[in-house]
């Protein structure tokens, strides 16, 4: 049985569904048929604050061009953000 992986090339982590820890993941969600590319039009980015940042914050972050917060010097990002279809893969899992 063939399933699917939706991959953000540039950051290496996977679309997923979410409701409140944004679209973005280490492990992703499996589509057991194609997914469409346009569930990737429009993601919700969340970093919220922590003393240490995750590798998955980190590419977030870097990616995205966030800068810390002028007062505190850490992160909190709840944002959206539309990324070039092209940044996207549908990747096979076997």
């Amino acid at each position: 049985m063939k399933v699917y992986k939706i991959l953000h090339k540039p950051t290496g982590l996977y679309f997923t569904p979410s409701r409140g820890n944004g679209n973005l993941s280490k492990i992703g969600k499996l589509y057991p048929k194609m997914p469409s590319l346009k569930w990737v039009e429009c993601i919700r980015l969340v970093v919220g604050w922590s003393n240490t940042l995750s590798k998955k914050d980190l590419a977030i972050i870097k990616h995205f061009g966030f800068k810390p917060d002028e007062r505190t010097g850490g992160y909190y990002i709840d944002t959206y953000a539309h990324p070039p279809i092209d940044e996207w893969e549908i990747i096979e899992i076997k």
